[in-house]
């Protein structure tokens, strides 16, 4: 016969468990019950991997699963002793003094032995034990079990489907409730307010740059044994340049889910953080440079919604690293944002100084990378071009073409009869202007390429490739050519596609060579 002690529970009605990993810090979670009403499916979910309702439970830090008793926690394991040392005691005490009653009646009839056994003792109160929840609860959206932890965790415990989404997702509730309240503030509090919106934006960054250095740090947890050390992280995930580069060792860009103008709004509020953080919102050069509506020295601007879509583009690079997570299966949720997206206005073109361009050469290169779907060879209309300069003469825009022209960032064709010549656009032209039109990097991204390439073996087809990165034509296409550019032309398979720079290509050993060293120089 075995006796079991319950565990004592939370003021919800949750209990204490520890996960056997030492590793994975802090260790320390709650778990209740399923929630009522939820109905399990009869069969694991794709994104499932553990079957719930066993007696078995997952690490909701690292994943590892292990028998249920394997998770109890030291408290409670010391509050069992407790329990089992004051029922003994008090079993003995009742022991020794039903004895000496008995003794007493044995006795009870002699002159000269007396034996009284006294008051029945009074035994101690049992002990009791007080748990406490933890501050972050959730409900996971695959088996609805109900459990709490205290940093962020990655799986459901019962499940073990990812569950990351839903702390960032706790994380956008509560901005929009700083929001609100911010809001709610009078005009002669101000001051106030901008500090409640401050502070609102910078949780959305911290909690997102800790969603991606968590995720990260567990795939670097469970590498192969013999995997080289990884670098320290650092702040490598307030830049995305430089998350992307972390991520590209496991073949993964956590940005690829977003369009150029989600990643210009992401990039801009991003830099919108340092400047509220650590310049108590005062706008300084670099920020200046980039954000079209801040000068130097004025403070910068905090409107609620920005600060909200903000935060729905990080739910939406979270919800595709719990996906990456579950396999490539999808969380329950929509990827969207309450308001549509729109990239934020870039200074007056005439501020961006590319090589010796005149300024309608550079606002006509913009205006080029900008309307670009392929970001690759586009032809570009003379009708178009006109409508789009109308302030400009012909004579100008002839000048400002063959500049463009000239350095190598379009290709013409002169014709006796118009004025202005056939154009169409090259890969140098995207490579160049697209961190200012589009604030995305083709040089950030050629790297992640470049990672990739080199993992693979024999020809290297685009269309795998462009598969593989998950991102838009118009992103891929400036990356790649870049790439190319960098291989020696007898081995790159030009021809034969209208979508990309070329088929694909092999590379030789040299070509490895050059590949990886021209990646380390490209690397911040």
């Amino acid at each position: 016969m075995q006796l079991g002690i319950p565990l004592p529970q939370t003021p919800d009605g949750r209990v204490y468990r520890y996960s056997p990993n030492e590793h994975a810090h802090p260790r320390h979670f709650v778990m209740g019950s399923r929630v009522e009403g939820f109905s399990l499916p009869e069969a694991m979910t794709p994104r499932m991997s553990h079957q719930p309702g066993v007696p078995e439970t997952v690490c909701p830090y690292s994943g590892v699963v292990a028998p249920d008793n394997d998770f109890t926690h030291p408290d409670d394991l010391a509050a069992a002793r407790k329990i089992v040392e004051h029922a003994a005691r008090a079993d003995m005490q009742e022991a020794i003094h039903g004895m000496f009653e008995d003794l007493g009646r044995k006795f009870s009839g002699s002159k000269s032995i007396k034996i009284k056994a006294g008051p029945r003792p009074v035994h101690k109160p049992v002990p009791r034990f007080v748990r406490s929840d933890l501050l972050r609860e959730l409900i996971c959206d695959e088996c609805g079990r109900d459990y709490g932890v205290f940093a962020i965790s990655l799986f459901c415990p019962d499940c073990g489907a990812p569950n990351i989404h839903l702390h960032f997702a706790r994380e956008v509730m509560l901005v929009r409730d700083q929001v609100k309240l911010a809001h709610g503030l009078g005009e002669d509090q101000s001051e106030l307010a901008y500090r409640l919106l401050g502070n609102a934006h910078e949780d959305v960054l911290t909690a997102f740059e800790a969603t991606l250095k968590t995720v990260y740090l567990h795939k670097v947890a469970i590498r192969p044994a013999g995997s080289p050390d990884a670098k320290t992280v650092g702040n490598a995930f307030q830049n995305i340049g430089r998350g992307q580069q972390r991520f590209a060792e496991f073949d993964f860009d956590p940005y690829a889910v977003l369009s150029p103008a989600a990643l210009a709004v992401l990039t801009l509020n991003i830099q919108k953080r340092h400047v509220i953080g650590h310049n108590l919102g005062v706008a300084d050069a670099a920020f200046a440079e980039h954000a079209a509506d801040s000068r130097l020295g004025e403070t910068v601007p905090l409107v609620g919604d920005e600060i909200l879509q903000f935060a729905e583009i990080g739910q939406m690079v979270v919800n595709g690293l719990d996906a990456w997570l579950a396999n490539g299966s999808p969380p329950p949720v929509e990827n969207s944002t309450t308001k549509a997206i729109v990239a934020p206005p870039t200074r007056e073109t005439a501020a961006v100084k590319i090589g010796e361009l005149g300024p309608l050469a550079v606002k006509i290169g913009l205006w080029i990378a900008k309307e670009s779907t392929h970001g690759y060879s586009d032809f570009i209309p003379e009708d178009e071009l006109i409508a789009a300069f109308p302030d400009a003469s012909l004579d100008e825009l002839a000048f400002a073409v063959a500049e463009l022209s000239t350095d190598d960032f379009i290709n013409t064709t002169s014709f006796v009869a118009k004025r202005l010549p056939r154009m169409t656009s090259n890969a140098s032209l995207y490579i160049t202007f697209d961190p200012y039109a589009l604030g995305g990097d083709p040089a950030v991204d050629v790297v992640t390429l470049v990672d990739a390439v080199l993992a693979k073996k024999g020809t290297v087809g685009v269309e795998e490739l462009h598969k593989e990165t998950g991102w838009p034509l118009r992103r891929f296409n400036p990356a790649f050519a870049y790439l190319i550019s960098q291989i020696e032309e007898r081995r790159v398979l030009k021809g034969g596609t209208n979508e990309y720079p070329a088929r694909g290509f092999y590379l030789n050993d040299q070509d490895r060579v050059e590949l990886h060293r021209f990646a380390s120089r490209m690397r911040p």
